[in-house]
Protein backbone atom coordinates (compact mmCIF):
# COMPACT_ATOMS: atom_id res chain seq x y z
CA UNK A 1 0.00 0.00 0.00
CA UNK A 2 1.34 3.48 -0.92
CA UNK A 3 1.88 6.30 1.57
CA UNK A 4 -1.01 8.12 -0.13
CA UNK A 5 -3.32 5.19 0.51
CA UNK A 6 -2.17 4.98 4.12
CA UNK A 7 -3.20 8.64 4.67
CA UNK A 8 -1.15 11.71 5.59
CA UNK A 9 2.17 11.12 7.30
CA UNK A 10 3.07 12.74 10.59
CA UNK A 11 5.52 14.97 8.70
CA UNK A 12 2.71 16.26 6.49
CA UNK A 13 0.47 16.87 9.49
CA UNK A 14 3.26 18.79 11.20
CA UNK A 15 3.87 20.85 8.06
CA UNK A 16 0.18 21.77 7.79
CA UNK A 17 0.09 22.64 11.49
CA UNK A 18 3.04 24.98 10.98
CA UNK A 19 1.63 26.68 7.89
CA UNK A 20 -1.96 27.06 9.09
CA UNK A 21 -1.36 29.95 11.54
CA UNK A 22 0.63 31.78 8.84
CA UNK A 23 -2.12 31.30 6.26
CA UNK A 24 -4.78 32.42 8.73
CA UNK A 25 -2.72 35.51 9.58
CA UNK A 26 -2.36 36.38 5.89
CA UNK A 27 -6.08 35.90 5.37
CA UNK A 28 -6.85 38.31 8.22
CA UNK A 29 -4.60 41.06 6.90
CA UNK A 30 -6.21 43.98 5.14
CA UNK A 31 -5.76 44.26 1.38
CA UNK A 32 -3.12 46.48 -0.15
CA UNK A 33 0.66 46.70 -0.01
CA UNK A 34 2.59 47.12 3.22
CA UNK A 35 5.06 49.97 3.35
CA UNK A 36 8.70 49.40 4.23
CA UNK A 37 10.51 52.17 6.09
CA UNK A 38 13.50 53.56 4.21
CA UNK A 39 16.50 53.40 6.55
CA UNK A 40 18.90 55.70 4.70
CA UNK A 41 21.04 57.50 7.35
CA UNK A 42 20.30 61.21 7.54
CA UNK A 43 23.89 61.99 6.58
CA UNK A 44 23.14 60.42 3.19
CA UNK A 45 19.71 61.99 2.59
CA UNK A 46 20.88 64.71 0.22
CA UNK A 47 22.95 62.36 -1.95
CA UNK A 48 20.15 59.78 -2.06
CA UNK A 49 17.47 62.35 -2.90
CA UNK A 50 19.60 63.75 -5.73
CA UNK A 51 19.39 60.41 -7.57
CA UNK A 52 15.74 61.22 -8.30
CA UNK A 53 15.31 64.97 -7.64
CA UNK A 54 17.78 67.54 -8.96
CA UNK A 55 17.75 71.30 -9.51
CA UNK A 56 15.39 71.80 -6.57
CA UNK A 57 14.04 75.36 -6.44
CA UNK A 58 11.57 77.13 -4.17
CA UNK A 59 8.76 78.63 -6.26
CA UNK A 60 6.66 80.53 -3.70
CA UNK A 61 7.87 82.64 -0.80
CA UNK A 62 6.65 85.14 1.76
CA UNK A 63 8.27 88.05 -0.09
CA UNK A 64 5.39 87.72 -2.56
CA UNK A 65 2.98 88.98 0.13
CA UNK A 66 1.61 85.54 0.98
CA UNK A 67 2.04 83.17 3.89
CA UNK A 68 2.25 79.39 3.94
CA UNK A 69 1.49 77.95 0.49
CA UNK A 70 0.90 74.53 -0.98
CA UNK A 71 -1.09 72.00 -3.01
CA UNK A 72 0.07 73.27 -6.40
CA UNK A 73 -0.79 71.93 -9.87
CA UNK A 74 0.76 72.56 -13.27
CA UNK A 75 -1.11 74.19 -16.15
CA UNK A 76 -1.26 71.93 -19.24
CA UNK A 77 1.23 74.15 -21.08
CA UNK A 78 3.54 74.27 -18.01
CA UNK A 79 3.51 78.08 -18.14
CA UNK A 80 1.85 78.60 -14.74
CA UNK A 81 0.77 76.84 -11.57
CA UNK A 82 -2.31 77.16 -9.37
CA UNK A 83 -1.99 76.79 -5.61
CA UNK A 84 -3.51 77.82 -2.31
CA UNK A 85 -2.01 80.33 0.09
CA UNK A 86 -2.86 82.72 2.88
CA UNK A 87 -2.98 86.34 1.69
CA UNK A 88 -0.96 88.50 4.06
CA UNK A 89 -2.99 89.22 7.20
CA UNK A 90 -5.76 86.72 6.37
CA UNK A 91 -6.59 83.37 7.96
CA UNK A 92 -8.29 81.50 5.10
CA UNK A 93 -6.70 80.03 2.00
CA UNK A 94 -7.30 81.73 -1.35
CA UNK A 95 -6.36 80.48 -4.80
CA UNK A 96 -3.42 81.98 -6.70
CA UNK A 97 -1.72 81.45 -10.02
CA UNK A 98 1.96 82.10 -10.68
CA UNK A 99 3.60 82.20 -14.09
CA UNK A 100 6.67 80.07 -14.83
CA UNK A 101 9.55 80.77 -17.20
CA UNK A 102 11.13 78.20 -19.51
CA UNK A 103 13.25 76.88 -16.63
CA UNK A 104 10.15 76.37 -14.48
CA UNK A 105 11.02 79.10 -12.00
CA UNK A 106 8.63 81.84 -10.94
CA UNK A 107 8.30 84.97 -13.06
CA UNK A 108 8.74 88.04 -10.91
CA UNK A 109 5.52 89.99 -10.35
CA UNK A 110 3.26 87.34 -11.90
CA UNK A 111 1.40 86.27 -8.73
CA UNK A 112 -2.37 86.68 -9.12
CA UNK A 113 -5.25 85.84 -6.79
CA UNK A 114 -7.89 84.05 -8.86
CA UNK A 115 -10.51 83.32 -6.17
CA UNK A 116 -13.15 85.93 -5.29
CA UNK A 117 -12.26 86.14 -1.59
CA UNK A 118 -14.75 86.23 1.24
CA UNK A 119 -14.51 82.53 2.08
CA UNK A 120 -12.17 79.57 2.36
CA UNK A 121 -10.70 78.05 -0.81
CA UNK A 122 -8.84 74.91 -1.79
CA UNK A 123 -8.07 72.43 -4.57
CA UNK A 124 -7.45 74.45 -7.72
CA UNK A 125 -7.04 72.68 -11.07
CA UNK A 126 -6.61 73.71 -14.71
CA UNK A 127 -8.88 72.70 -17.57
CA UNK A 128 -6.91 70.32 -19.82
CA UNK A 129 -7.35 72.71 -22.78
CA UNK A 130 -5.84 75.51 -20.66
CA UNK A 131 -8.96 77.68 -21.07
CA UNK A 132 -9.94 77.96 -17.41
CA UNK A 133 -9.72 76.70 -13.85
CA UNK A 134 -11.81 75.06 -11.17
CA UNK A 135 -11.42 75.31 -7.42
CA UNK A 136 -13.51 74.91 -4.28
CA UNK A 137 -14.70 77.95 -2.34
CA UNK A 138 -17.17 78.85 0.40
CA UNK A 139 -17.34 82.52 -0.65
CA UNK A 140 -21.06 82.26 -1.50
CA UNK A 141 -21.95 80.80 1.91
CA UNK A 142 -18.97 81.45 4.20
CA UNK A 143 -20.93 81.02 7.45
CA UNK A 144 -22.52 77.63 6.83
CA UNK A 145 -21.33 75.15 9.50
CA UNK A 146 -18.87 72.30 9.08
CA UNK A 147 -20.79 69.04 9.57
CA UNK A 148 -17.69 66.95 8.87
CA UNK A 149 -13.95 67.31 9.36
CA UNK A 150 -10.84 65.18 9.19
CA UNK A 151 -9.17 65.05 12.59
CA UNK A 152 -6.73 62.34 13.61
CA UNK A 153 -6.99 61.35 17.28
CA UNK A 154 -4.18 62.84 19.33
CA UNK A 155 -3.35 65.46 16.69
CA UNK A 156 -4.01 69.20 16.66
CA UNK A 157 -4.35 69.15 12.84
CA UNK A 158 -7.86 69.49 11.43
CA UNK A 159 -9.07 69.57 7.84
CA UNK A 160 -12.35 71.49 7.88
CA UNK A 161 -15.15 70.67 5.44
CA UNK A 162 -17.25 73.87 5.30
CA UNK A 163 -20.92 73.26 4.58
CA UNK A 164 -20.92 76.15 2.11
CA UNK A 165 -18.04 74.89 -0.03
CA UNK A 166 -18.83 74.56 -3.75
CA UNK A 167 -16.94 73.69 -6.91
CA UNK A 168 -16.39 76.91 -8.84
CA UNK A 169 -15.33 77.31 -12.47
CA UNK A 170 -13.66 80.49 -13.72
CA UNK A 171 -11.59 81.90 -16.53
CA UNK A 172 -7.87 81.29 -16.17
CA UNK A 173 -7.42 84.80 -14.71
CA UNK A 174 -10.18 84.19 -12.13
CA UNK A 175 -12.80 86.27 -13.90
CA UNK A 176 -16.39 85.12 -14.42
CA UNK A 177 -16.62 82.68 -11.48
CA UNK A 178 -19.48 80.18 -11.95
CA UNK A 179 -20.99 77.85 -9.35
CA UNK A 180 -21.02 74.24 -10.58
CA UNK A 181 -22.44 72.59 -7.43
CA UNK A 182 -25.47 73.96 -5.61
CA UNK A 183 -26.31 71.37 -2.95
CA UNK A 184 -25.81 72.34 0.68
CA UNK A 185 -22.69 70.68 2.05
CA UNK A 186 -19.01 70.26 1.30
CA UNK A 187 -18.20 70.00 -2.42
CA UNK A 188 -14.43 70.20 -2.96
CA UNK A 189 -11.22 68.33 -3.82
CA UNK A 190 -11.99 68.57 -7.51
CA UNK A 191 -10.03 67.68 -10.66
CA UNK A 192 -10.68 67.23 -14.38
CA UNK A 193 -10.65 64.10 -16.51
CA UNK A 194 -7.82 64.11 -19.10
CA UNK A 195 -10.17 65.16 -21.91
CA UNK A 196 -11.79 67.89 -19.80
CA UNK A 197 -15.30 66.47 -20.14
CA UNK A 198 -15.75 65.43 -16.49
CA UNK A 199 -14.92 66.55 -12.96
CA UNK A 200 -14.44 64.21 -10.03
CA UNK A 201 -14.82 65.61 -6.51
CA UNK A 202 -15.61 64.80 -2.88
CA UNK A 203 -19.01 65.69 -1.40
CA UNK A 204 -20.84 65.07 1.86
CA UNK A 205 -24.22 66.06 0.39
CA UNK A 206 -25.57 62.65 1.46
CA UNK A 207 -24.01 62.92 4.93
CA UNK A 208 -20.85 60.91 4.30
CA UNK A 209 -17.95 62.32 2.24
CA UNK A 210 -17.93 60.24 -0.94
CA UNK A 211 -16.68 60.62 -4.51
CA UNK A 212 -18.90 61.98 -7.27
CA UNK A 213 -18.42 62.61 -10.99
CA UNK A 214 -20.20 65.27 -13.05
CA UNK A 215 -19.89 66.76 -16.50
CA UNK A 216 -17.63 69.79 -16.74
CA UNK A 217 -20.67 72.10 -16.74
CA UNK A 218 -22.06 70.54 -13.53
CA UNK A 219 -24.67 68.34 -15.22
CA UNK A 220 -25.12 64.54 -15.15
CA UNK A 221 -24.04 64.02 -11.54
CA UNK A 222 -23.41 60.43 -10.44
CA UNK A 223 -22.08 58.94 -7.24
CA UNK A 224 -18.87 56.93 -7.50
CA UNK A 225 -18.40 55.59 -3.94
CA UNK A 226 -20.93 54.85 -1.21
CA UNK A 227 -19.20 53.26 1.77
CA UNK A 228 -18.38 54.31 5.35
CA UNK A 229 -15.57 56.76 5.93
CA UNK A 230 -14.22 59.77 4.11
CA UNK A 231 -13.25 59.46 0.43
CA UNK A 232 -11.40 62.41 -1.09
CA UNK A 233 -8.49 63.85 -3.06
CA UNK A 234 -9.42 62.06 -6.33
CA UNK A 235 -7.51 62.20 -9.62
CA UNK A 236 -8.16 60.52 -12.96
CA UNK A 237 -5.54 58.24 -14.46
CA UNK A 238 -3.80 59.63 -17.57
CA UNK A 239 -6.05 57.50 -19.80
CA UNK A 240 -9.20 58.49 -17.89
CA UNK A 241 -10.22 54.93 -16.99
CA UNK A 242 -9.37 54.94 -13.27
CA UNK A 243 -9.45 57.24 -10.28
CA UNK A 244 -6.97 57.21 -7.40
CA UNK A 245 -7.87 58.73 -4.04
CA UNK A 246 -7.48 58.64 -0.27
CA UNK A 247 -9.96 57.09 2.12
CA UNK A 248 -10.61 56.83 5.83
CA UNK A 249 -12.68 53.74 5.06
CA UNK A 250 -12.54 52.40 8.62
CA UNK A 251 -13.49 55.68 10.34
CA UNK A 252 -10.17 55.76 12.22
CA UNK A 253 -8.67 58.86 10.56
CA UNK A 254 -5.83 56.79 9.14
CA UNK A 255 -6.05 57.54 5.44
CA UNK A 256 -5.05 54.92 2.89
CA UNK A 257 -4.73 55.00 -0.90
CA UNK A 258 -7.46 53.41 -3.03
CA UNK A 259 -8.09 53.06 -6.76
CA UNK A 260 -11.37 52.50 -8.61
CA UNK A 261 -12.53 52.35 -12.20
CA UNK A 262 -14.14 55.56 -13.42
CA UNK A 263 -17.45 53.67 -13.80
CA UNK A 264 -17.42 52.75 -10.09
CA UNK A 265 -16.30 49.13 -10.46
CA UNK A 266 -13.31 47.20 -9.13
CA UNK A 267 -12.35 49.31 -6.13
CA UNK A 268 -8.98 48.26 -4.71
CA UNK A 269 -7.04 49.29 -1.62
CA UNK A 270 -3.41 50.00 -2.52
CA UNK A 271 -1.82 50.77 0.87
CA UNK A 272 -2.48 48.34 3.70
CA UNK A 273 -4.22 49.41 6.91
CA UNK A 274 -1.81 50.39 9.68
CA UNK A 275 -1.14 53.28 12.02
CA UNK A 276 0.49 55.08 9.06
CA UNK A 277 -1.37 57.83 7.18
CA UNK A 278 -1.02 57.58 3.37
CA UNK A 279 -2.65 60.26 1.26
CA UNK A 280 -2.40 62.71 -1.67
CA UNK A 281 -1.75 60.09 -4.40
CA UNK A 282 -0.99 61.29 -7.94
CA UNK A 283 -0.40 59.22 -11.08
CA UNK A 284 2.80 59.19 -13.08
CA UNK A 285 2.21 59.80 -16.82
CA UNK A 286 2.16 56.10 -17.76
CA UNK A 287 -0.51 55.34 -15.15
CA UNK A 288 1.47 52.40 -13.77
CA UNK A 289 2.70 54.00 -10.56
CA UNK A 290 1.93 56.92 -8.28
CA UNK A 291 3.58 59.29 -5.83
CA UNK A 292 1.96 59.92 -2.47
CA UNK A 293 2.49 61.40 0.99
CA UNK A 294 3.13 59.14 3.98
CA UNK A 295 3.66 59.44 7.72
CA UNK A 296 5.85 56.32 7.63
CA UNK A 297 8.65 58.35 9.26
CA UNK A 298 6.34 59.98 11.81
CA UNK A 299 3.88 62.84 11.74
CA UNK A 300 6.77 65.25 12.31
CA UNK A 301 8.38 64.14 9.05
CA UNK A 302 5.95 63.34 6.23
CA UNK A 303 7.74 62.19 3.08
CA UNK A 304 6.93 61.49 -0.58
CA UNK A 305 7.10 57.86 -1.70
CA UNK A 306 6.60 56.20 -5.10
CA UNK A 307 4.67 52.93 -5.55
CA UNK A 308 3.91 50.58 -8.44
CA UNK A 309 0.19 49.83 -8.73
CA UNK A 310 0.67 46.28 -10.02
CA UNK A 311 3.57 45.07 -7.87
CA UNK A 312 3.66 47.28 -4.77
CA UNK A 313 7.33 48.09 -5.42
CA UNK A 314 8.11 51.30 -3.54
CA UNK A 315 10.82 53.89 -3.14
CA UNK A 316 11.27 56.97 -0.99
CA UNK A 317 11.55 60.14 -3.09
CA UNK A 318 12.06 63.06 -0.67
CA UNK A 319 14.65 63.07 2.10
CA UNK A 320 14.26 66.13 4.30
CA UNK A 321 13.25 66.96 7.89
CA UNK A 322 9.70 68.20 8.53
CA UNK A 323 6.94 68.04 5.91
CA UNK A 324 7.25 66.97 2.27
CA UNK A 325 3.99 66.07 0.57
CA UNK A 326 1.21 66.77 -1.93
CA UNK A 327 3.38 65.71 -4.90
CA UNK A 328 2.43 66.01 -8.57
CA UNK A 329 4.35 64.87 -11.64
CA UNK A 330 4.31 66.88 -14.87
CA UNK A 331 2.67 65.37 -17.98
CA UNK A 332 6.08 64.78 -19.57
CA UNK A 333 7.30 63.02 -16.41
CA UNK A 334 10.33 65.30 -16.13
CA UNK A 335 9.34 67.47 -13.15
CA UNK A 336 7.90 66.99 -9.68
CA UNK A 337 6.18 69.77 -7.75
CA UNK A 338 5.33 69.41 -4.08
CA UNK A 339 4.78 71.22 -0.80
CA UNK A 340 7.71 71.32 1.59
CA UNK A 341 8.83 72.89 4.84
CA UNK A 342 12.49 72.81 3.79
CA UNK A 343 12.41 76.60 3.92
CA UNK A 344 14.47 79.06 5.98
CA UNK A 345 11.38 79.90 8.09
CA UNK A 346 10.00 76.36 8.26
CA UNK A 347 6.76 77.49 6.59
CA UNK A 348 5.23 75.34 3.86
CA UNK A 349 5.99 76.54 0.34
CA UNK A 350 5.87 75.15 -3.21
CA UNK A 351 8.97 73.53 -4.71
CA UNK A 352 9.78 72.15 -8.17
CA UNK A 353 12.60 69.75 -9.09
CA UNK A 354 13.76 67.85 -12.14
CA UNK A 355 12.46 64.29 -11.73
CA UNK A 356 14.14 61.08 -12.88
CA UNK A 357 11.87 58.08 -12.50
CA UNK A 358 13.72 55.28 -10.70
CA UNK A 359 14.31 51.99 -12.49
CA UNK A 360 11.56 49.42 -12.04
CA UNK A 361 8.66 51.85 -12.10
Amino acid sequence: MSDLEKGPSMKRIAAVSTLLPLLLNLACQSPGYSLVVDTTPQAEWSATESKVLTNIRQITNEDMGIGASGEAYFAPDMKRIIFQSYPKGQSEYQMFTLELDAGLTAKTGSLKQVSPGGGACTCGFFRPDNSGIIFASSYLHPDWPNPNQYHRAGSTYKWNMPGGMDVIAANIDGSNPRQLTTERGYDAECSFSPDGSEIVFSSDRAGNPDLYIMNADGSNLRRLTNKPGYDGGPFFSPDGTQIIYRSDRHLNDHLQVFIINADGTDERQLTRDSDVVNWAPYFLPDGKSFVFTTSLHGHHNYEVYLMSIDTGKQQRITHSPRFDGLPVISKDGKSMMWTSQRTPTGNSQVFIADFKKPDGF
